[in-house]
């Protein structure tokens, strides 16, 4: 007697159920990376926002831009990000010896920022 080819019945309810077992562990392991990545991203935002503030610390207010954006491309953990530095957004903050700065860092790509700092610079004297 012959056997015939393909998969007998107990056989494709093991596989189904090894699938049923391994498909939720798979899952939860993709939704872990997603996190994360996303929050991996946002470290290397944070980072980044912090040091052009730190960078226009040191500079005079009264030499800043009182209106208008700046953006430089810049490349951390192999992921490229825009920084953009917006001044005066806010009239009402920005006056003779003071700039409302408003940091925004954007993954390449997106348009909505993955991180956003404000704050007043002003002179002590």
């Amino acid at each position: 007697m012959k056997r015939a080819k393909g998969l007998t019945l107990v056989e494709v309810l093991v596989a189904l159920a090894i699938l049923a077992l391994i498909g939720p562990v798979l899952a939860g392991f993709i939704g872990y990376l997603r996190i994360n990545t996303r929050a991996e991203v946002r470290s290397q935002a944070v980072t980044l926002a912090q040091e052009r503030l730190e960078s226009l610390r040191l500079i005079n207010p009264q030499t800043l831009p009182q209106g208008g954006c700046q953006e430089e491309t810049r490349s951390r953990g192999g992921r490229t990000y825009t920084v953009r530095t917006c001044y005066c957004e806010n009239p009402g903050l920005c006056g003779a010896g003071a700039r409302h700065l408003v940091v925004r860092v954007f993954l390449s790509g997106e348009t909505t920022p993955v991180y956003q700092v404000e704050t007043v610079y002003t002179q002590l004297r």
